[in-house]
């Protein structure tokens, strides 16, 4: 059995290789040439016996590694059953998720789902419409760019957690600070897709999207994408409403091994304090005191009564964006076992540095997962699992970035600036700065301006191209400190600003980009700050 956690070969229906007799679709040879390089084996299925070899030769092809028709299939099962793929692993060594299949009709996506492998549509050869919804191919050079930057790559991990015991796994992709090139010169940290909600383009593709397939497909290879499971996003603060930059993703990527997203699974049916902002909060001297324990999960999330029938046996995959100590996804398990599933995995873009905690009921303690449930903390035991964050697959998303926006630099334009953003407070020359004794902003003096700089700065490095600095000014004749904001927006000089009108500026900036983001209210304090804070927290909750 071959060892390796990354695909050994490549099921091909025999239509997605020739067009006709002697006739290889285009871009056919130029894959089949590397699957040899990459020592990845290809396999040709056909329903009917056939001289592959002869036939690939009248094309110009090689010969592949395994020719299986139906005769070869036990019990002679029609394309549809997972047999199919049951025989290439069994001949080839392999396991099931060292597969891929590329299939071209209805009945190769049914094979590929009940085998629990993943399925690509050969759509160079074949066109079904709505009928399947797959990972699609639009030419053959689009499987040699999924195996290179996915599938090709022994899955690393920031954190993971394999409990036997509990019949629970962690995988969590990435450490929380992870940040990668888009092009021009820019970069993006996880935290700005999956906790400030921007879209950030990568070249032509929504880095969400390459973040989000890199870590299915890295759980596929671990073997913790079983096929047919069911998959859900652990609930956010607020009820009745999910994480969309997990959901939308996974309403399409769930075709990846035939499992079913079930996004009602796991409920908040209580507002439940918002832990991010909170421990923001205690970190800042200003706490709420609100309870963010697991006792607090215990109260507002539930498994949804809809699934007493359906989830008995089920292998389900929580998907959350963050995970810190472990508390949602500690409940999340509880929930879902108590509810009769027979495994839970846990998949998160992201883990902060703290170790995980495991959560056991005490003995004694029932719950019903289908209600909340008011328990204190004293009814769980506590343990100190397994912790650190290690580096996960950075190198290797770093190179699938540098490749798709390398991939779409001569096909696209210079960017404008955004229409909504403020052209300029225009002056046709600069305006003259006040007299006085001015300094470097080195240090901020209040939280106000703090956070503006903050957001100048994450401006700056990922989502506009601007250029700041920060000066303190004291008048001539006075003794109070005035703050200089000096701009220089794209194809502008640089320009001074009070603080105000640098609040106006970067208003309107993040409304164009798509970031919510509001100024400190006067007098700039710490408490300010906390509103603010929780103001924007609220309008993305909203």
């Amino acid at each position: 059995m071959d060892e390796k956690k990354m695909v050994r070969a490549v099921a091909i229906d025999y239509k997605a290789i020739l067009h006709g007799p002697g006739r290889a679709h285009e871009g056919i040879a130029e894959l089949l040439r590397w699957f040899d390089q990459r020592d990845v084996a290809w396999v040709l299925l056909t329903n009917d016996p056939m001289d592959a070899k002869s036939a690939l030769a009248a094309a110009g092809l090689p010969e592949p590694a395994l020719h299986l028709c139906r005769d070869d299939i036990p019990d002679k099962a029609k394309r549809g059953n997972k047999a199919w793929l049951e025989a290439v692993a069994d001949r080839l060594g392999l396991r099931m998720n060292q597969l891929i299949l590329i299939g071209t009709s209805q009945f190769d996506w049914y094979t590929g789902i009940h085998a629990g492998v993943v399925h690509i549509h050969a759509r160079w050869a074949s066109r079904l419409g709505a009928k399947i919804t797959s990972l699609m191919s639009d030419e053959p050079a689009d499987v040699i760019e999924l195996l290179e930057y996915f599938l090709l790559h022994e899955p690393r991990w920031a954190f993971r957690l394999d409990d036997e015991d509990r019949a629970f796994a962690i995988r969590s992709m990435l450490p929380f600070n992870a940040r990668f090139p888009r092009g021009g010169g820019r970069t993006f940290t996880i935290k700005d897709i999956f906790t400030y909600e921007n879209t950030v383009k990568v070249g032509d593709q929504d880095a969400r999207d390459v973040l989000m397939l890199h870590l299915l497909c890295a759980a596929y290879l671990d073997g913790e994408l079983p096929g047919q499971s069911f998959f859900c996003v652990y609930p956010s603060s607020t009820p009745a409403k999910g994480n969309p930059q997990l959901a939308g993703f996974l309403q399409r990527a769930k075709v990846m091994t035939g499992s079913s997203y079930k996004e009602d699974l796991l409920e908040r049916v209580v507002q439940a304090p918002d832990t991010s902002l909170e421990r923001y909060k205690r970190s800042v001297g200003q706490s709420t005191g609100r309870d963010i324990s697991i006792a607090a999960q215990a109260r507002t999330v539930r498994v949804n009564p809809a699934y007493k029938k359906k989830i008995a046996g089920k292998t389900v995959i929580v998907f959350d964006d963050f995970t810190t100590e472990g508390k949602s996804l500690e409940w999340a398990r509880i929930l879902l076992s108590e509810a009769g599933a027979a495994r839970v995995i846990a998949l998160t873009i992201g883990k902060y540095p703290s170790r995980h905690t495991v959560y056991q009921l005490r003995a004694g303690v029932t719950i019903d997962p289908f209600t909340t449930n008011d328990i204190p903390l004293t009814h769980f035991q506590t343990t100190t699992g397994p912790g650190g964050a290690e580096e996960g697959p950075s190198s290797v998303l770093t190179t699938a970035m540098e490749h798709f926006a390398a991939a779409a630099e001569g096909a696209v334009e210079p960017q404008a600036a955004p229409e909504a953003a403020p052209a300029r407070m225009a002056h046709p020359a600069p305006r003259p700065v006040p007299a006085g004794t001015r300094s470097p902003m080195t240090a901020y003096k209040i939280a106000r301006q703090r956070h503006l700089a903050d957001m100048l700065t994450h401006l700056q490095q990922h989502a506009y191209p601007l250029v700041w600095r920060g000066e303190y000014l004291v008048p001539t004749g006075e003794t109070t400190t005035t703050a200089l904001w000096w701009i220089a927006l794209p194809g502008q000089v640089e320009q001074w600003y009070d603080t105000s009108e640098a609040e106006r500026l970067v208003s309107g900036i993040c409304l164009a980009v798509g970031i919510i983001w509001e100024p400190v209210a006067a007098p700039g304090g710490a408490t300010q700050l906390a509103e603010a804070l929780a103001r924007m927290e609220q309008r993305r909750q909203g």
